[in-house]
């Protein structure tokens, strides 16, 4: 399946909504800037097309516009989790080479960035599971077709 075939099923997901408008190249630096990160080329794609993306129960973090106050901000979903208060009682850390595309608060779901031993992957961690890896995917978009199915 094409990335625009991707995108063009996410679009047809109930509750679709995105930032009608893409991330530009400023929005993109100042997340790698404040995160300390080099974003994967498929999840920039993804913000330079979207910005954010929610459908379906699923939200995938990105560039926040004010009105919606941190709801989709990858930047703060990020500095949540890489916070020291999840990590209490041995729950695995996010670390800095990652970043977090989707966070419910029962799950969240890391794309390792560049410098990190597994630099473009995606891991889903669940509460449930101690946020210890449960699902994992070889890059942006394989995770972006098991959101489709």
């Amino acid at each position: 399946m094409s990335l625009n075939d991707i995108y063009k099923e996410l679009q047809q997901k109930p509750e679709y909504m995105d930032l009608e408008r893409g991330a530009t190249s400023d929005e993109i630096k100042n997340i790698e800037q404040i995160l300390g990160v080099k974003l994967p080329d498929q999840y920039v794609n993804f913000l330079q097309i979207f910005g954010f993306m929610m459908a379906d129960g699923l939200c995938i973090n990105g560039v926040c516009p004010p009105e919606l106050n941190a709801y989709v901000s990858i930047i703060e979903f990020t500095k949540d989790r890489r916070s020291e208060v999840f990590y209490e009682n041995g729950i695995q850390p996010c670390g800095d080479n990652a970043v977090v595309i989707h966070d419910n608060g029962e799950s969240y779901v890391l794309l390792f960035c560049e410098g990190h031993p597994q630099a473009g992957k995606i891991v889903w961690r669940h509460l449930a599971e101690r946020y210890q890896d449960s699902e994992s995917f070889d890059n942006f978009n394989e995770f972006l077709t098991f959101w489709i199915n």
